[in-house]
């Protein structure tokens, strides 16, 4: 009964959108291109986001990327993180790839600030991607880069404005690069053969980037997390994956922002985890949060938490497979398993291999808005040292 609720309030939701983008001159994705900013470039892109229900069995198994075409999506998100030529001549996009994506130099009017975007081609006359696999962004200089964070935001559409939001904290913190979904996590409403949740309630999609290996917006994120690896680590001074995500102003009510590094307020090693790193991300994103926010009159009543200061919000990620990854799992048991910050996990590793690197944001609908850009923008820049050029 909570599924179909919800489904129908994301149909609803979706078919508002579809009827106001219908007012505008945007044909096909090609056409956002056209934009002046990257915000709007991004805000445009979203309203072709494969909608709800949207695939049968057949539709899916189409629209999925195929073998070839995993390895030149991987291979490309690869080339545009070693790249640093203002037109994105240096990478060439694979011959699979070509008639889907297209990989374009972008220019932000407003700021003066070169990047690089691969973005799908094509659409459904009813303005759906053909396929849906998402949008990725690198700045087009290396001296944009300040730091090595990367962003993303898997649920568009469920998650209002969180893609929109992720391109500025993006460009306004001098991220590594930008990751969104191209589906909404119901997309194809059958449920995924991944991550079983535990609230038997709960009902976690083949389209939900954040409880499917298969997506291909979780294909991009391993890919970005390979680079990283190669190029020095995650160090968490100046480096972290940080999903942004929505919730319902009646989940977790008493926080405006709830942060967490992929671990819950249960067992007791979780916890104890978040006690004895003061200094992971979570744990600056909160305290730069606070002292950001409470400098503005308008905003001084919005509060961040983190599991041990809200141990009644559920929303700690546990359940993310590229937050398990992340945080320590091993690729292969990412479905089944959940990270463990106990030193006897995964091997003897020191905390189960947890380092804090994984950061999950769930926010109420007002800090999702554009008049709080610049102050997240401060907070991740607050939050994390810049990298050495």
């Amino acid at each position: 009964m909570y599924t179909m609720s919800i489904l129908l309030i994301l149909t609803w939701v979706y078919l508002f959108n579809f009827w106001t983008r219908t007012t505008v001159a945007t044909v096909s994705p090609k056409d956002c291109l056209q934009n002046s900013t990257l915000i709007d470039l991004v805000d445009c892109l979203n309203d072709f986001t494969v909608g709800p229900s949207y695939y049968n069995a057949s539709s899916y198994a189409a629209a999925q990327p195929n073998a070839e075409q995993l390895d030149a999506w991987t291979t490309t998100i690869t080339s545009m993180l070693d790249f640093n030529n203002v037109d994105c001549s240096t990478v060439s996009l694979p011959k699979s790839l070509s008639f889907i994506y297209t990989l374009t130099p972008f220019l932000d009017h407003s700021s003066q600030t070169p990047y690089c975007v691969l973005s799908e081609t094509n659409s459904f006359p009813d303005h759906n991607y053909l396929k849906g696999w998402g949008l990725f962004v690198v700045p087009a200089l290396q001296s944009q880069i300040t730091r090595s964070i990367h962003l993303s935001a898997p649920h568009p559409l469920a998650d209002i404005d969180t893609p929109q939001q992720a391109a500025a904290i993006f460009s306004l913190s001098g991220a590594r690069s930008l990751l969104v979904s191209g589906r909404i996590r119901s997309a194809f409403d059958e449920a995924t053969d991944c991550v079983k949740p535990v609230n038997p309630n709960t009902t976690y999609f083949k389209t939900d980037p954040a409880h499917d290996v298969n997506e291909p917006f979780n294909v991009a994120a391993r890919a970005i997390r390979s680079w990283q690896n190669t190029h020095g680590g995650c160090p968490t001074d100046n480096c972290a994956y940080i999903q942004i995500h929505g919730k319902a102003a009646s989940t977790c009510l008493n926080d405006t922002a709830f942060i967490s590094s992929g671990l819950g307020a249960s067992p007791l090693s979780s916890m104890n985890w978040y006690q004895t790193h003061p200094q992971a991300p979570a744990l600056r994103i909160k305290d730069s949060f606070h002292q950001v926010f409470s400098g503005y009159t308008n905003f001084k009543n919005f509060t961040a938490a983190i599991p041990p200061t809200d141990p009644t919000c559920s929303l700690t990620a546990t359940e993310n497979v590229f937050g398990r990854l992340v945080n320590g799992v091993e690729e292969m048991d990412v479905c089944t398993t959940a990270a463990d910050a106990s030193d006897s996990a995964d091997g003897g590793k020191e905390d189960g291999g947890v380092t804090g690197d994984f950061v999950h944001i769930e926010q109420a609908i007002q800090a999702r808005q554009s008049d709080v850009y610049e102050l997240w923008g401060e907070v991740m820049r607050r939050s994390f040292d810049e990298v050495e050029a």
